[in-house]
């Protein structure tokens, strides 16, 4: 290589490892939060809504939160396809930011109302196309913002930071989001049907959860404006677009976009690190969305005590958050690989403690799911890490990135664990009898326990064995492949200026 082209990869290493501030990793995880604290009321809610609100059977319930799961999975690989064909005038990142927001806010704000005025057929499919619409929206900019992170990174150290402050926001706000949702959906339900909190008002009608989704969703829209302003230049695509719209203006005839690379599912395949970490981020959200979706349930007619269902999310989170500080030494020390082997080992061995001994009692069953929050939010902090860490091996290796479009399947994760924990829980809860407003009773409270814990233990063990032998990129592996693709970058700028 030419001492030309030496000095510039020495010049290309400095600048991506200086990259990230501490400040834009902050900037990042605000922003980041909001739809996190909007999404809440999906993940936590809107299994009890639907059958307790709107009178859904718990197979119905089931039936829809599966078909809603794959609908979305399909929709983002269509939303993928677009982001990466259609350049919009602020960026082909950026503009996503504030253009689809709004759309899923109207879409999932409709998901918590119920329409009474139709029978059970219709508001079935009614949920189903108001879901499966907004999802298709959020998949726009959650693509837009995540393809944003190995856009701006190159090392480790910077994949981490931004990761880590995408996991401690999203924790803050799951804490915060704990401690006021249950009390406030209550309280408002308390006003408007004249029931007192302590006497099921959660089940008087819909108005809490429909006012508490308007208040996150109308906070999300606002935050995700300032994020836009926020990363004004930060897209590579921004003053292409932005340089074409105003030629447009002027009359001047612009030419086509050249196609980018080509990547597709066969593409992401080959990528073993994209398709492992794929499979254990759905493994992580499906023991998530159980343990969330369960937790009213469990509360309301196994320990009969629904507010603890509020005290136990709250500890859960706050758990969470200390975990994603905890773990961002931990990563920068051993790498983002055995941190997040660590994160799924901790959670498999909690949800098996929660399943020998959650029935005992409320206070041990919070505990081990404590326990549980603490290690998969090891996992959680190193999620974008992870994920871009397998994008820079696939363009070392292969030469292509074609971020959008490996960043929207990860995207997949939450869409497909929604339609398994969907029909795991409400398949099995029809299992083991439950009718909704029926009396508690010991058989149906191990019943309960049964679901929320075995489902998640079953999959993080099984996540635990492919992550293992399947992601083997450790820290010494990616400070090769960061190297090698500086000097790459270098050559190329020597070769151009030559």
């Amino acid at each position: 290589m030419s001492e030309k082209a030496a000095t510039l990869g020495e010049k290309a290493i400095g600048a991506v490892q200086n990259n990230v501030t501490q400040a834009l990793g902050l900037i990042y995880g605000l922003g980041m939060l909001t739809w996190t604290a909007f999404n809440q009321m999906n993940s936590n809610y809107w299994s009890y809504f639907l059958t307790e609100i709107c009178g859904l059977e718990p197979t119905v319930m089931g039936t829809v939160k599966a078909v809603t799961g794959v609908g979305e999975w399909f929709f983002v690989i269509i939303a993928a396809i677009i982001i990466e064909r259609v350049w919009l005038k602020h960026g082909q990142y950026r503009s996503w930011l504030l253009i689809a927001p709004p759309a899923t806010f109207v879409c999932l704000l409709m998901t918590f109302v119920d329409p009474v005025f139709l029978d059970m057929g219709a508001k079935t499919a009614w949920m189903i196309f108001f879901q499966i619409v907004g999802g298709f929206f959020s998949s726009f900019f959650m693509i837009a913002a995540t393809s944003i992170v190995p856009v701006i990174s190159r090392t480790e150290a910077d994949r981490t930071l931004l990761s880590q402050r995408k996991a401690q926001g999203n924790m803050l706000v799951k804490v915060l989001f704990a401690a006021v949702s249950l009390p406030a959906i209550l309280a408002i339900n308390g006003l408007v049907y004249r029931v007192p909190a302590g006497e099921n008002a959660q089940n008087a009608g819909p108005a809490g959860f429909t006012v508490l989704a308007l208040v996150f969703g109308i906070i999300m829209i606002v935050m995700f404006v300032v994020m836009y302003k926020r990363i004004d230049g930060m897209d590579p695509t921004q003053k292409i677009t932005e340089e074409r719209a105003a030629a447009r203006r002027r009359g001047e005839k612009v030419p086509p976009l050249e196609a980018g690379e080509k990547v597709n599912l066969f593409e992401m395949i080959k990528n073993l690190p994209a398709l492992i970490g794929l499979f254990a981020e759905i493994i992580r959200f499906i023991a998530q969305m159980t343990i969330q979706s369960m937790a009213m349930y469990v509360f309301t007619y196994a320990f009969g005590d629904v507010a603890m269902a509020a005290v136990m999310l709250t500890a859960a989170n706050v758990t969470g958050l200390v975990a994603t500080f905890v773990s961002e030494p931990i990563a920068r020390k051993v790498g983002i690989r055995a941190t997040y082997l660590a994160g799924i080992g901790i959670s498999c061995v909690s949800m098996v403690a929660c399943f020998l001994v959650g029935a005992t009692g409320e206070m041990a069953f919070i505990v081990c799911i404590c326990a549980a929050y603490f290690g998969m939010n090891f996992m959680n902090g190193t999620m974008m890490g992870m994920q871009s860490n397998a994008i820079a091996y696939g363009e070392w290796r292969d030469g292509k990135t074609a971020k959008a479009f490996i960043m929207s399947t990860f995207q997949w994760c939450p869409k497909i664990a929604n339609a398994v924990a969907g029909a795991l829980t409400g398949f099995g809860l029809a299992a083991i009898g439950f009718v909704s407003g029926m009396e508690a009773s010991a058989e149906l409270a191990q019943g309960m326990i049964n679901i929320i814990c075995l489902i998640p233990a079953v999959a993080f063990a099984i996540a635990f064995v492919a992550f293992f032998f399947g992601y083997r990129l450790n820290s010494k592996k990616m400070g090769q492949i960061a190297a090698d693709l500086a000097e790459r970058e270098a050559a190329k700028k020597a070769a151009a200026q030559e």
